[in-house]
This record gives C-alpha cells, structure tokens and sequence, in this order.
C-alpha cells in the first residue's frame, strides 16, 4: 500500500517540477472540465431521478444506484482532471486496487450485507410492508437497504436484521398472495354428532363477512385426542383480513357451540383401577 502511495507522491512532485508557463493552459483546461464535468454529472442525475420517480422501481434499490452512479462519475472526473493535469493515471489505478482489496479483507461481514442487499433488492422475494418471518423473529418490513432490512412487530418493536442472514436463510412472506386459509382446530365431546358439528361449523364460517365464499368453508374431523374429537375449520379470506377472521371465527365457534349445547370439555383420560387378585 505504502509503495503505491509513494508512486502517486512521485508523479505529483514530477509533475509541478516539470511545470512551466505552457501548463498555465492545462489547467485552465482542467478547470474547464471541472465546471463541464459536474454540470453533466447534475444534469445526469437530474435524468435518473425524473426517470426513477416514474418507475415501478423499488425506492431501496433507486437509492443505491442513485447513490453508485454518482460515486462512480465523481471518481471518473476526478481520474480524467489528474490526468489531463500530467499525473499518471497507473498511480490512481494502484490506489485504487489497493485500497479496494485492503477494504474488501476488512469489511467481509458488510460486503457479505451489501451482496445480501443487491439479491433482495433485484429478486424481491419481499418488500416493505410485507409481513415475513425469518429464523426465530417476524414483523412488517418497515424498509431496506443495501446493507440491514428493518421489521416491526406487532408490539412496535424494532428489529435490524443484516441482509446476509436474509438472502441466504429460509423466509417466509405471508404478504406475498391476495389470499390466505384459516385454520381453526376445535376439540368436541366424543359423544358429538358429527353432521351436525360440522355443518354449525360452515354455517357460522359462511355467515362471517370477511370469509370468501370461494372456496367455500369446509369443516372436517382429524381425530381423536384424549377422548375428545378434533376438527377443524378451514376457510380462505384475504390477506389482510387473516387475524381478523381468525379471532372473529374462534369467539362465533364457542359462541354457536354454547348456543346448541355442543360441549367443547377440556382434554380427559380415563384411567382404571382394577383390583389385584390375592394369591
């Protein structure tokens, strides 16, 4: 690193010791292309976000390139003066080589973020305002950048996960269709009519608004669990509307069962003694 410095020190101290009155005119040049160069630059990036703001883009990832592009023709201009200027271009060349991988060895975790961000970013396997859930946390994606994705819970937390872990790890998007099924279990007395359990069942389900009617409700029983029996209710409903339905159609269920006398017990055993016949 040092030794590249010392290059890029050398052509600068030829360069103003070989300077003369002719170079007056190179710098009045290098000038000119200054003032040239960052007009065109503003007017580039002018372009970009007026073409942007009219797109289907996601805001994160027009951020970055935003961001990139201008980086990228700052660092050109300033190339493009230094060497109109006389200064050897090799040098900037070996900075930035050297800089670039001494960067890269330091910052392996981030650079693992940055690409992380760049694939969500382009494939979008989510966007803000889905609900996803990735590893042990879940939450509302409140925004994304190239490096973290940020999610709200449901009791207004705030939670940074780096984009690493997302591009690579297992994420589940609940947002990603218009619709989602509900399943609600229920456990019945043993004694329980079946028909009629069910058929209660799709008619409270068919009865609650938010319920799409295709496909219809369709209540069926799974099995028998500590004496009782286990059904299930499933039905389908949009997906903003699932907890909605979900705790609409748990409350009607107890409701409509109370209502028929269908007993709804907790779990039970039977457990019996017999006695040991004396020898």
């Amino acid at each position: 690193m040092q030794e590249y410095v010392n290059i890029a020190l050398e052509g600068v101290k030829k360069f103003f010791s070989e300077a003369t009155a002719d170079m007056a005119l190179s710098i009045l040049g290098s000038l000119a292309l200054l003032l040239i160069g960052r007009f065109i630059i503003r007017r580039a990036m002018r372009l970009f976000d007026h073409y942007t703001a009219k797109s289907k883009l996601d805001q994160g990832l027009i951020s970055f390139l935003s961001s990139l592009i201008s980086i990228t023709l700052h660092t050109i201009l300033i190339i493009s003066i230094a060497t109109a200027l006389g200064v050897p271009s090799t040098s900037f060349i070996a900075i930035l080589s050297s800089v670039g991988l001494a960067v890269g060895l330091a910052l392996q975790g981030s650079l693992g973020n940055f690409a992380g961000g760049l694939m969500l970013l382009l494939f979008h396997p989510f966007r803000v305002g889905d609900y996803i859930k990735a590893g042990d946390v879940e939450g509302t994606v409140a925004s994304m950048n190239v490096m973290y994705t940020q999610l709200t819970t449901f009791d207004r937390k705030k939670i940074i996960l780096p984009n690493s872990s997302l591009s690579n790890g297992v994420v589940t998007n609940y947002s990603a269709y218009d619709t989602r099924r509900v399943d609600i279990p229920f456990l019945l007395a043993y004694d329980t009519d079946i028909a009629r359990a069910r058929s209660l069942m799709e008619r409270t389900a068919t009865s609650h608004p938010l319920v799409l009617a295709d496909p219809a409700p369709a209540a069926r029983m799974g099995a028998v669990q500590g004496g009782l029996l286990s059904f299930t209710l499933r039905v389908w409903c949009r997906t903003p509307d699932f907890w909605t339905v979900t705790f609409d159609l748990t409350e009607g269920l107890k409701q409509a069962f109370d209502n028929q006398g269908i007993e709804a017990p907790p779990p039970q055993s039977v457990t019996t003694l017999r006695e040991r016949a004396r020898e």
